[in-house]
This record gives structure tokens, C-alpha cells and sequence, in this order.
């Protein structure tokens, strides 16, 4: 069976307005769509055109929960999105009970914006199948076709058309919906993959240490026995400490040269700073 992306719709650059989608969804958890769409008036704007601060139509709404139903965040009527037979519309129709998935619960206890952002491609990931099939279709792409990580959308559409047996994918005129695949649920999960598995091998291998050392653990250790057990460059590394500083999961803490040597401690050099320890801030993330 030939493999289809329809035209859906997600507010991808209003990460405020993705996060209050969900909370539509999960308040009206077993209420039908209707319910969602009377919950969530009056809580969303327009960004854009003639009636840009204004609310957003129910219209609109529905549009964007039909986007959360193609991810498989929901079931409408018993149904996830993936269960049924593929079209080039999607059908969500106004009386459909919801059923949200447990996960997409966990995704709202995010504590900011980010770590929103973050849970949600994660469940994507492992939950919706359009995402897992895109994901493998581009990373196919990649590494057979020597596609590059910032491609058109237009190309990517056209090559998965040719070599990866897709017989629609979205509108091609607006690059809906491999924009958002591609920017959502393609890009950021290699970035979140990365930074979040090196946070799991670090609690994992130092997380008993780091208790008995109020969280701090040296940089060099991590760093060694990084390379004993994956093809982490030096420089791969230091991104990753740099995005989960930036996330604020952990803290880089300076030690003087003399006291490091004393201490039998490796410095490392970070964007010119050089870094003796990291401080564990925030568990890492499970789903």
C-alpha cells in the first residue's frame, strides 16, 4: 500500500498555543470534539492577517485538533489516526469522543515552553506513526541520497514521492505538512535524541556519585568513559554540555588550575572556559 501524508495543520511557531491544544484535549479527555472546541474558545488568538488578535475561529481550532488526531495523541470515536485507511483529507468529525493517550498527560507537567516542546516530540516519536515513518523515510534519504539535514521542503516532498513510495504528501504549495514533520519531528528530535541520551548515560554511570558529591561530577571522567562506549567526538560532547546547560539540566562549574591538579582533576575547555565539573540540575526524561 502506497503510503500518504495528508494536509493537517499545527500552530508550530506558537509553542504556547500547541501546549493549550493539549490542555483542550486532556480537560475534555471522554467529551467529544465539540467540547474541546467550546473549551478552548476565547483561550487562542490570531497571529496573523486582517484578524490578528482577535479570537481564533472555531474553525481554526478544529483544524489544529485534527493535527493533534494525525499525530495518534487521541482516539476520535475509538480510533487512532493510524488505524484508519488512508486519505488525503483528514476526517475528525465535530461529535467524536476523544480519548487522549496517557503520555500526551505527561507532556503537560512540563514546567516551561522548552521542555513542552521537548516531551511532545518524544511521544511523537514513539507514538505517532507518521512521524516513526517519516523519520525513517528521511533518515534514508540521508544517508542513501546524501540528503542534507536543512533541505527544501519541496525537495524532500519530491524525493519522498520517488524513492520512498508516497503517493500524497500535504500541499505542496505551502509545504504542508513536511515543514512541520521536518522542522517538529525530524531536526529537533536529532538535537533532543542526543543532548537527552547523554544526560541518561550520565545519571545512569554517575548518578550515585554525583549524590555523594552534591551532584557534581568531573567533566574529564564523563568525557573518557564516553568514548569507551560510543563514537562521541570531543566536540559532539561539548555541544551537548553546552544545549543541556541551556535547558538548564545541568551547570558547568570552573576550578582553579592549581586546585584541579591537586585534586588529580582534567579541565576542560569549553568556548574558552575551562570546566572542571558539571552539576546534575533536573532528572532526565522517560516516557
Amino acid at each position: 500500500m502506497s503510503k500518504i501524508i495528508p494536509v493537517f495543520h499545527l500552530p508550530k511557531d506558537n509553542l504556547e498555543d500547541m501546549k493549550v491544544l493539549a490542555e483542550g484535549l486532556v480537560a475534555n479527555d471522554g467529551q467529544t470534539v465539540k467540547s474541546a472546541v467550546l473549551w478552548l474558545q476565547g483561550k487562542l488568538v490570531a497571529h496573523s492577517g486582517p484578524k490578528a488578535g482577535s479570537p481564533m475561529s472555531d474553525t481554526t481550532i478544529k483544524n489544529y485538533l485534527a493535527g493533534f488526531y494525525v499525530l495518534d495523541l487521541f482516539k476520535a470515536n475509538n480510533n487512532f489516526y493510524r488505524e484508519l485507511t488512508p486519505d488525503i483529507v483528514v476526517s475528525l468529525p465535530i461529535h467524536s469522543k476523544i480519548e487522549v493517550i496517557h503520555p500526551l498527560k505527561w507532556v503537560l507537567e512540563a514546567t516551561s515552553v522548552e521542555s513542552f516542546k521537548e516531551r511532545l516530540t518524544q511521544v511523537c516519536s514513539q507514538y505517532s506513526q507518521i512521524v516513526k515513518t517519516y523519520t525513517y523515510d528521511r533518515q534514508l534519504l540521508k544517508d542513501k541520497y546524501e540528503l542534507g539535514e536543512k533541505s527544501s521542503p519541496a525537495l524532500i516532498r519530491k524525493l519522498l514521492i520517488e524513492h520512498c513510495g508516497y503517493s500524497h504528501i500535504g500541499n505542496p504549495k505551502q509545504n504542508n505538512p513536511v515543514g512541520y514533520l521536518e522542522e517538529i519531528f525530524y531536526q529537533d528530535k536529532v538535537e533532543i535524541d542526543n543532548y537527552i541520551k547523554l544526560l541518561d548515560f550520565i545519571q545512569r554511570n554517575y548518578g550515585d556519585s554525583a549524590k555523594k558529591t552534591l551532584g557534581l561530577i568531573p567533566i574529564a571522567n564523563i568525557m573518557n568513559h564516553l568514548k569507551e562506549v560510543s563514537h562521541y567526538t570531543e566536540e559532539e560532547f561539548k555541544q551537548q554540555l553546552i544545549q543541556l546547560q541551556l535547558t538548564h539540566r545541568i551547570e558547568l562549574r570552573t576550578t582553579k588550575s592549581q586546585l584541579a591538579r591537586n585534586m588529580g582533576i582534567e579541565l576542560i575547555d569549553i568556548r574558552g572556559v575551562n570546566y572542571g565539573f558539571i552539576k546534575l540540575l533536573e532528572p532526565a526524561m522517560a516516557v
